[in-house]
C-alpha cells in the first residue's frame, strides 16, 4: 500500500515543535521556531491567516517527470526505474513579493510515484543569500518594521558587512529578469547525496532544471510594458499549445567544491548527469498555493544535504503550516 509521505513528514515536524513552540526562544539563537516566528511577524495577512508567509503569491501546474532510460544503470535510485511519473508544480515569487517584475523566483515540485515521492524546491538562483540560520534569520528580522518603520541605516550596514549577503547581491546583479517560467532555470541550492550503482557510495551532486527553451531575459523596454502580474497568464496560454519542458540534471561536486554552504558557488567545469524531463501539461490556478514542500521528503539512494540550513527549513516549513490549519 502506498504511503503517505508527506502526513508522515508533517505529523513528525509538527509533533517535535510542539515543545519549541510554547519556550521563550533567545535572542541570539535562530532556531526554526523563531524564524516561522520572524516570518509570521513579516508577512503575515492577518486577514488572510491560511496564507502562505513565504513564498506566498504563486500558481500551479501539472505535469510529468520522464526519467532518462539510462539513469537507473549510474544511480541506484528505484524510483526512477519509473516510465513516467505524475507532477504536481508551484511556481512563486521569493519571500512577500507580489510583483512578477522582481527576480526572486521558486518552482516546487512533488513528483509521486508508485510507493515512494520526491519532493524538490527550487530557486532561481544557483545559490542562497545565508549559509547558516543566523544569517538566514538576521536577514529577514533587520527587515522588520519597529514603530511603523524599517532601520534602513543598520539593514544597509548589514548587508554590506556580511559577505554572504554582499555575495549574493553581486551574484544576482548579473542576471535579469525573465517573461516566462518557460525560460528559467531553477536550481536545488543544497547539495544532495546520490547513491552510486556500481562503488555504492554516496555521491555528492546539485541539481538544476534547464528550460528546454532556453534562458531568455527581458529586455529593460520589454518589462516596461508588462504588468506586475504577467507571469501566470503567459504560462495558461502556453500550455494550451505545448508543454512547459525542464531537461533535470545533476552537478557532481568537484573535490574542492564546498557542499555543506549553500552560498557557495561552484565554478569551472563539472561532470554532469541528464536525470530526466519535466514536462508540465496543464494550468491548475491556485490549488496548490496552501500546500507545503518539505525538501527532506527523498526516495531511497539520495541522501539529504550536510548544510547547517536544510533541517532548520523544513522545520520551519511545518511551523508555519501547523499555524495556517
Amino acid at each position: 500500500m502506498k504511503k503517505n509521505y508527506l502526513s508522515l513528514l508533517l505529523s513528525a515536524y509538527l509533533f517535535t515543535n510542539i515543545a519549541s513552540a510554547n519556550e521563550k526562544t533567545t535572542t541570539n539563537v535562530y532556531d526554526a521556531q523563531r524564524i516561522a516566528d520572524i516570518f509570521t511577524t513579516l508577512n503575515a495577512d492577518p486577514k488572510d491567516p491560511k496564507k502562505k508567509v513565504n513564498h506566498a503569491v504563486g500558481f500551479c501546474g501539472n505535469g510529468s517527470f520522464l526519467p532518462s532510460s539510462e539513469i537507473t544503470s549510474v544511480l541506484d535510485i528505484p524510483f526512477l526505474k519509473q516510465k513516467e511519473i505524475n507532477a504536481q508544480v508551484r511556481y512563486s515569487l521569493g519571500g512577500a513579493l507580489s510583483s512578477d517584475k522582481t527576480k526572486p523566483r521558486g518552482m516546487a515540485i512533488k513528483i509521486a510515484g508508485a510507493d515512494e515521492t520526491w519532493t524538490m524546491v527550487m530557486l532561481n538562483t544557483e545559490i542562497n543569500f545565508a549559509k547558516n540560520p543566523e544569517e538566514f534569520g538576521q536577514f529577514f528580522e533587520m527587515n522588520i518594521p519597529i514603530d511603523g518603520k524599517q532601520d534602513r541605516e543598520k539593514i544597509s550596514k548589514l548587508m554590506k558587512e556580511v559577505d554572504s549577503y554582499r555575495n549574493f547581491i553581486e551574484y544576482n546583479s548579473k542576471r535579469g529578469i525573465t517573461g516566462s517560467v518557460s525560460n528559467m532555470e531553477f536550481y536545488s541550492i543544497h547539495t544532495f547525496m546520490f547513491k552510486d550503482k556500481k562503488s555504492g557510495d554516496m555521491i555528492p551532486a546539485r541539481w538544476k532544471f534547464v528550460p528546454v527553451d532556453g534562458l531568455k531575459y527581458l529586455s529593460k523596454e520589454e518589462l516596461e510594458k508588462k504588468s506586475d502580474h504577467f507571469l501566470e497568464d503567459d504560462f495558461s496560454n502556453y500550455v494550451k499549445k505545448a508543454p512547459v519542458a525542464y531537461k533535470m540534471y545533476l552537478v557532481y561536486a568537484n573535490k574542492n567544491d564546498v557542499i555543506n554552504d549553500t552560498t557557495a558557488l561552484w565554478s569551472g567545469e563539472h561532470k554532469e548527469e541528464y536525470v530526466g524531463t519535466l514536462n508540465v501539461t496543464k494550468h491548475s490556478g491556485n490549488v496548490c498555493n496552501s500546500d507545503v514542500y518539505f525538501p527532506s521528503d527523498l526516495p531511497k539512494g539520495v541522501g539529504a544535504p550536510t548544510d547547517p540550513l536544510f533541517d532548520i527549513r523544513n522545520q520551519a516549513y511545518g511551523i508555519t503550516f501547523g499555524n495556517r490549519q
